[in-house]
């Protein structure tokens, strides 16, 4: 297939792709996952989504909800138990001590040791050397900004380095240095806070491809919207890159045609084995 030029205009099955992923089915994603998600997590109930900012400027729902949400993504079957148990063991801990005090201390231990005690009470391995990163981690990266900003909340802290430089890489680095956090799940928590803040058209473009999670559906779905040769080997950063190339040419946000996919690959598709099908059937019946 011949190098495509950045003027010329997109095919336009190409910018139905686009278009569909980035508006109806993004929309559909924010309903049925994120928001119900962040929900869970905070113990908060929004109207809009608007509305996270204010709770999620606040330490300990910025917490809450990567904890909740994001810190287990790699565990599989076990995300949810694991998520739960680190959440009521910073439950346990704030009835005796104001979050406050918590993001004043030198480590995250009180916190692994909570969750030791909560994993016992349920009958769960606390497997410390997938885990302990992760509880003790996450609340350490907390302590670390309240040093230097007096908030703490891991949320508003991508948000303000966003807006002061445009940039967003160095608060992925930061993430993914902690021990079991990987950066698939780091990418989807980023994506969905610059969407949350409205900070995408801020981001510099080379740091984009930091808030483009590549899973099974956009490879998947390359072939369809990357009009380019493609190759299986290729790294997550490259598709990442490229993705974000043409949703620009469709002028989409790239995170909402992130956000459509995997709800059209989670919801519509289902199983990979079906992708082509239901892609065929989509641009078939374009509504």
């Amino acid at each position: 297939m011949a190098h495509h030029n950045e003027q010329e205009p997109l095919d336009p099955k190409v910018l139905f792709i686009y278009r569909k992923m980035a508006t109806d089915f993004a929309d559909r994603y924010v309903e049925t996952f994120l928001t119900p998600q962040l929900e869970r997590a905070t113990g908060k109930t929004v109207e809009s989504t608007d509305d996270w900012i204010d709770i999620l400027d606040q330490p300990e729902f910025a917490v809450r909800a990567f904890l909740g949400n994001y810190a287990y993504a790699r565990r599989g079957k076990d995300r949810d138990s694991y998520a739960r148990t680190t959440l009521k063991a910073l439950d346990q801990i704030l009835e005796r001590t104001p979050f406050e005090e918590l993001l004043k201390q030198a480590d995250g231990v009180m916190l692994w040791n909570e969750f030791v005690t909560q994993c016992e009470k349920r009958g769960i391995k606390p497997n410390e050397d997938q885990n302990r990163g992760i509880v003790q981690g996450l609340l350490e990266l907390a302590q670390e900004i309240f040093q230097i900003d007096e908030c703490g909340s891991v949320c508003a802290w991508v948000a303000d380095c966003i807006e002061q430089t445009g940039h967003i890489e160095p608060q992925f680095n930061r993430i993914v240095d902690i021990r079991g956090v990987g950066p698939k799940s780091t990418s989807t928590f980023l994506r969905d806070m610059v969407l949350i803040y409205d900070l995408e058209r801020q981001v510099a473009a080379v740091d984009r491809i930091h808030i483009q999670p590549i899973d099974r559906w956009t490879r998947l779905a390359a072939k369809y919207c990357v009009p380019e040769p493609q190759d299986d080997k290729m790294p997550d950063w490259i598709v990442a890159g490229k993705v974000n190339k043409y949703a620009r040419r469709a002028q989409v946000s790239g995170i909402r045609f992130n956000l459509g996919l995997t709800f059209f690959g989670q919801r519509v598709v289902k199983d990979p084995e079906r992708f082509d099908r239901e892609m065929k059937h989509l641009l078939e019946n374009p509504v």
